[in-house]
């Protein structure tokens, strides 16, 4: 599904283009054009409802929910459109004339552009974040979206007083997206670990191929291992590959293709699309903010809630105790970190006595709830739609709407996931979240020697 256009025809030398006013362009059958009296659109994926070509009509894509990228061309100017959640990545460069595409090898770049070799990790949601290694190339931020705006505003709508209800309207959302998913791609991926998210959303895949990786060495070593093989047996049709970091450089020169990824974990996941070659990819990222269950999230909230110095850190240990056995109070499967441990971490850095930023606690919150961006390194890299049945609008901030006690209390053990999990029989046992700490040692900067040959290529 990729694009390329400018306003130069002599940078097409291996495609063949086609002309709009002043524009040039290029795209791969993937990619749908949508063409009236006063402009045209290029644009790829889906609608959760509606119809793409009434958005393209309308040119309501900010408004849209779904997973998909627009380009509008009028006779002189463009506008690009991408979804909530931010799925796709357009680049977009004016340093040799304006180009605009979805796979920056087709860019025009010299080495002498390189002026980065680290991009760090980030959510790539403000401009400052979205830099590449070349200093005239930027992915495209949308400028329409107020994350954190949405993320405050749910905070103060009182909506679900009712868990059952909540649960109900949330199962009746997933269920609907993942018929829509079932009904246009035929050959689908679903990423499975022994995540409750992972879970979750595999359970409205159940009969379809279901692909696990365990990673080594990795913290939690074989107490994560055990509960990816329970897992693995609650699925009928499922691959389970053993990932060595020891081959992570190498896998990087051979199967990261798109330089603006800002993380490497992902590489056991791009090994498996390359085998398998779905239509589409389910990877089921934004279930912690979605269900606001993760520690961090819960002592941002906690601080907020109890603002007396004096007692402020007994308060929260004394909040935590009782919960530190739920699912979110943890970051590691296996005893090397504990909840306290990830206690102590955030004290350090966020109760700055004397004089503790309020703000900055609230905006650490709210950066905590904004989406994670993962999905659209898996979609530019290996060029598949990648999705998520928690990026949907309908339901992204719905939780957000729970009374504060709720909130306050066993959030962290996901209990409105819980009662999705039991309309299919499903007995989650995985006892907390893991964030797969493993020794990605030097995978990550090997990035640019890996890419810059051919990012600087005539590709197109």
């Amino acid at each position: 599904m990729r694009f390329f256009i400018c306003k130069d025809p002599s940078k097409f030398t291996k495609h063949s283009y086609k002309q709009y006013g002043e524009w040039c362009y290029y795209h791969d059958d993937k990619v749908s054009v949508w063409e009236c009296d006063d402009y045209m659109v290029l644009y790829s994926g889906y609608l959760i409802e509606g119809d793409i070509e009434d958005a393209c009509e309308r040119w309501s894509f900010k408004d849209e929910n779904g997973n998909f990228f627009a380009v509008k061309l009028t006779k002189q100017n463009f506008e690009i459109g991408v979804d909530y959640f931010q799925q796709h990545k357009i680049f977009v460069a004016r340093e040799y004339g304006t180009e605009i595409t979805n796979w920056l090898p087709w860019m025009t770049i010299r080495e002498s552009d390189m002026t980065r070799h680290n991009l760090g990790e980030g959510r790539e949601l403000t401009p400052e974040q979205s830099v590449t290694f070349y200093r005239h190339i930027n992915t495209y931020c949308p400028d329409y979206y107020d994350y954190w705006g949405d993320a405050k505003n749910a905070l103060q709508e009182e909506k679900w007083t009712d868990l059952d209800a909540l649960a109900d309207y949330i199962h009746e959302c997933m269920e609907q997206h993942s018929n829509l998913i079932k009904s246009r791609f035929k050959n689908r991926f679903i990423s499975l670990s022994e995540g409750i998210d992972s879970v979750l959303q595999s359970q409205y895949f159940y009969d379809d191929p279901q692909y696990m990786y365990n990673v080594v060495p990795c913290r939690a070593d074989k107490e994560g291992l055990i509960w990816k093989q329970l897992t693995a047996k609650n699925f009928p049709n499922v691959t389970f590959d053993q990932y060595d970091t020891d081959y992570g450089i190498v896998d990087v020169f051979q199967y990261l293709k798109d330089s603006s990824s800002r993380t490497v974990d992902s590489i056991p996941t791009i090994k498996q699309i390359v085998k398998h070659k779905p239509d589409v990819v389910l990877y089921g990222v934004n279930g912690d903010e979605m269900f606001f269950k993760g520690l961090f999230s819960h002592l941002h909230m906690l601080a907020l809630e109890n603002k007396d110095e004096r007692y402020l850190e007994q308060v929260i240990r004394d909040a935590v105790e009782p919960k530190r056995l739920h699912y979110g109070a943890s970051y590691t499967l296996g005893n090397q970190t504990t909840p306290q441990d990830y206690i102590n971490e955030w004290f350090d850095e966020w109760l700055t006595y004397p004089d503790i930023n309020w703000d900055k606690i609230e905006d650490g919150l709210l950066d905590i709830m904004t989406p994670k961006t993962y999905n659209k390194h898996l979609t530019c890299n290996n060029d598949v739609i990648t999705t998520s049945l928690y990026n949907d609008r309908r339901i992204y901030h719905e939780v957000f709407k729970t009374p504060k006690s709720f909130l306050l209390g066993d959030v962290m053990d996901s209990p409105i996931q819980r009662k999705l999990l039991d309309r299919f029989d499903y007995e989650f046992l995985t006892p907390h979240k893991d964030a797969v700490l493993a020794s990605y040692e030097g995978m990550r900067y090997v990035i640019p020697q890996a890419t810059l040959q051919r990012d600087i290529e005539q590709n197109l």
